[in-house]
Order: structure tokens, then sequence, then C-alpha cells
């Protein structure tokens, strides 16, 4: 227990608090819904099984021998693999095998367990050192303790992050290695150390997600006049580990150390996706730049309003740092964003908001606790919080044909008493429902001034007052909400309600729910 405290005191002292209660509600929350195989996470799940259980990177003998239907998959002469960069999977793989140890070997009865033991280690631990490294850096450059923790809480419980630091996708690993390499790079002092572990950072962002590429690139290419030649020579040095365990990977899945798995996509639409361009990104369209930011289902800045008071911060950021760190501070978000809006699936699919945004998320919450505190920021944090927190503590695998989702899929869910599975539904309903969402609610309000807490609350009512409007102008479908009450949380029964005898949506739904009931990971005690 010495060893945690003398951790936990060596975090920034405003930022404790956001931290130790997102690490609370992490071990709370534990999102694995019955009868729903996250295509993401088991993707990356089944390369620690094969590794482990079988000692081959191919997922085939997975696939045969748990029959868990993952989905995201590649596939090269008949044989099938993850069709993820393999970074994440291989760093909690001796995580997966102590929690194999523990549980079990891999079945439909043990999934829910050593998943959420990768997913501690994989999203959630990288979340927290991230919010410890943008503090640390927020008071490396002088930033006041108030807003540092301001900055800490928006990025935490206020941004898609509070959600993908539950779930096992690498993009909180993304956000942390990139947003660690510009602060190596540009903030740590000057070492020869400092610059192998730069490197070292950024073959592990391009091995955890290849796009990654792009920013990491973007980054070097400010950091060069810095660097010099050796200081280039040393980065360099740092990632060539990465390339090496890349390489390797590549040669024993796809049979060359330079094919990715991007090129062996099973999904035959996204391989020819992945045919084009880099890693499947083409030229940047601005008409998904648009969407990305503003798309009412998907849109960053819909999501997270709050997130427009980055710009607010910008006088000052400059102020606090070179002028090459600052440059690298905004390109590498804005390089992200064009990357992304080349991308025919920009949108991400079934998420909380356009996912592959996570990386800039670090950048603009430092820029946040470079601006001054104002009553639109109180307005804001509470839109965007109250917003966010309905999306990813009920069911954050959100369908995208729902606009304003807070609104029109997650809030009607809640309402029927529906809440992702935590460990309090072992001990009353009722808490199960309310604990997570105070969690959310002790932290924004304790990252304002007093006065200003009030104002959290009409943010929220604004924000979802104006979502009813919208939904009301064009409203959503039912049918897909009603059928994740149906299977994902148990609810017997749910489609009968919904439906009248007779309603033409009744029989076809009733069918797809007894399918999908037959699926793993098996039900929770909701």
């Amino acid at each position: 227990m010495r060893p945690v405290v003398a951790l936990f005191e060596r975090i920034p002292r405003p930022a404790r608090v956001p931290i130790a209660l997102y690490a609370a509600l992490a071990i709370l929350v534990i999102p694995v819904f019955p009868h729903a195989v996250s295509p993401n996470e088991y993707s990356r799940w089944a390369v620690d099984v094969a590794i482990v259980d079988f000692g081959t990177v191919e997922v085939t003998p997975v696939l045969e021998a748990t029959k868990i239907p993952i989905t995201d998959l590649a596939v090269r002469d008949g044989r099938y693999y993850s069709n993820k960069a393999p970074g994440a999977a291989l760093l909690v793989l001796p995580f997966y095998a102590a929690g194999r140890a523990i549980f079990g070997p891999p079945s439909a009865e043990t999934m829910r367990a050593t998943l959420t033991v990768i997913r501690i280690a994989g999203a959630t631990i990288p979340l927290l050192i991230l919010a410890v490294s943008v503090a640390a850096v927020a008071r490396r450059l002088d930033c006041r303790d108030e807003r540092l923790r301001t900055g800490v809480t928006v990025m935490l419980f206020a941004t898609p992050l509070l959600a993908y630091g539950l779930l096992f996708f690498a993009h909180a690993l993304s956000a942390l290695t990139l947003f660690g390499a510009w602060a190596l790079l540009f903030i740590a002092r000057r070492a020869p150390r400092i610059d192998v572990a730069a490197g070292a950072v950024i073959g592990a962002a391009v091995l955890t997600e290849y796009p990654n590429a792009i920013p990491a690139a973007v980054l070097m290419a400010c950091a060069l006049p810095r660097l010099r030649i050796a200081g280039t020579l040393r980065v360099i040095a740092g990632g060539i580990p990465f390339a090496v365990v890349l390489g390797l990977y590549n040669r024993l899945a796809f049979g060359s150390f330079f094919s990715l798995s991007s090129a062996h996509e099973a999904d035959t639409h996204i391989r020819e996706a992945a045919r084009s361009g880099l890693f499947g990104v083409g030229l940047p369209s601005m008409t998904n730049v648009v969407q990305l930011l503003l798309d009412g289902g998907k849109g960053l800045l819909v999501i997270s309003p709050v997130l427009l008071l980055a710009m607010a911060g910008l006088a000052a950021a400059r102020r606090a740092m070179p002028l090459a760190a600052f440059v690298a501070l905004l390109a590498v978000p804005l390089i992200i964003i064009l990357t992304i809006s080349g991308y025919p699936y920009w949108f991400g699919g079934r998420t909380v908001g356009a996912r592959y945004l996570i990386p800039i998320l670090p950048f603009l919450a430092l820029l946040i606790a470079f601006a001054k505190e104002t009553v639109i920021e109180a307005l804001l944090l509470g839109a965007s919080s109250s917003a966010v927190a309905v999306m990813s503590l009920v069911f954050p695998f959100i369908p995208t044909i729902y606009a304003v989702p807070w609104v029109s899929f997650s809030l009607p869910l809640l309402l029927h008493g529906c809440v992702a599975p935590n460990l309090l539904h072992f001990v009353w309903r009722p808490l199960a429902i309310a604990v997570p969402f105070a969690i959310v609610a002790a932290a924004v309000a304790l990252a304002l001034p007093r006065r200003r807490i009030a104002l959290l609350a009409a943010g929220a009512l604004l924000w979802f007052g104006i979502g009813f409007v919208a939904e009301q102008r064009r409203p959503s479908e039912p049918y897909l909400r009603v059928l994740t009450e149906e299977v994902h949380f148990e609810r017997d029964g749910a489609i009968a309600r919904a439906f009248p005898p007779g309603h033409p949506a009744r029989r076809p739904l009733e069918e797809i729910a007894a399918a999908q009931k037959r699926m793993p990971p098996p039900g929770w005690p909701f």
C-alpha cells in the first residue's frame, strides 16, 4: 500500500481528486454487456488468447475453441488474424496471462473477467497516466492550480475519453503516446536519454495505431531544429525496437515485414478502402471535417462543447512555451482532424463520438488549463459532462442512426433503469444507477468555484433541452434502442411493451433478439 501512496503523492495536488475519482469509476463500472461481443475490444483480446493459449498470433484457433463471434479480423490464406495494430494487445499480454491464471482458460464464461483485466491495463491506466502527464506539463508551464484541475477534469469527465478509459480500444493509449512524445520533445529538459525516450514513445504510438505515424512525423518535423542531427538520431534509435516488433509481427501474421493488417481486412468494403491512400486515408475532406466537429450524433464540439474554450487559452499558452512547442501543440490536433477527414469511415461505428479524434483531447485540455475561468465555462462544462456521462455510462456502443444520442438513445434507456454493468448491481440497483453519475457530478463540481456550481446544472439542462428540440424536429426510430434494452440489459418483454401486437417491427425484432440472446458474454444481475 505504501508504494501506491507514494505514487499518488507525486501527482500534482490539484489533479489528485479528479484522477482518484476517475480511478474509482473505472473500478466500479464493468461495461462488458450481456450478449454483446464488442468487435474492437475482442479483436485485441483474441491476440492475447492466441499467443498465451495457442502459441501463435493467428486467432483462428481462438474462434474455433471458444465459438465467440469476433468480427474485426484480417484474413490471409484462409487463416484469421486481428485487423488491429498489435501495440495495445502486446502491451497487456502479461496482464491477460495473469487474468487467465486467476479466472481460467478462454471461454464465454471467463471472457468478461479477462477482458476487464486487460482493459484496466491497456486503457484505464494509460488514461490515468495521461491525466498525470497533462497536469505535470501544466504545472511545469506555471498554470494556476485551479486551472490545472479544470483542464484535467474536462479531459476525464467532459470528453469521450470518459468512455474510452472504460473500454479496451486503443484510443487512450494513442492519446498518451502522442501527448507524451510532444512533452518529451518540447517541454522536458534536453538530455540524450530524453531523446531516446521520445523515440520510444513515438514508436509505441505507431505500434498502437498505424495512422499515428502521420502526427508523429509532424512532431519530428517541428522538433528538428531543437534536436539537430545527434538528437534526431537518438530519437530514431529509440523507435527502432518498436519498428522491429511490428516487422516481426507482420512477418508472422502476413508473411512480410512490411505487410500491415489493414491490407488483409476480412470485410470486403473496409479492405477496398484500405487499399487507397495511406492506411486507407485519402485526401482531406472539408465536408468530413465539419461532420467530425459538428455532426449531431458524432461531432466532437457537439458532444463536448466545452472544448471550444481551448481557443481562449491560445494566447497564454503561446507566452508560456517556446514557439516550436506551441506550433506542434496546434499542429498535431489539426493534422489528426485532417487525416481522419480523409477516411471513409471517419464516424468510427457504434461508439461515443468520433473516436478517431480522441488523441487530440489532451492537447485541447492543456489549452483549457491556460484559459481564464468564466461563466460560459461552467455552462459548457455542465453541458459536456452530462451528455458524455449519459452516453458513456449507459451503453457506449451507440448506433450511428441516432442524432443527439444523449437524448434520443441514452436518456430513454436510463429512464428505464438501464445503466452499464457495475459492481453495485450486486448490492442494490438504485445505487448502481446513482453512484456512477454521482462520481462524475462530484468531479466536475469540484473543478469550479462554488459560486459556479448552479451553472453546471443550468448547462446540463440547456444542452438536454436543445437536444429535445432537435429530436422533436427529426424523431429517431426507437427500434435499436428497444432491441438494446431487451438484449443487452436483459429486459425480457421490452420489445412487446414498445410495439403492440401486429406492429410490423415487432416480430422481426423479437427474432433478432432471440438470436442475439444466445451470444456471449453471459448475463449480469441488473
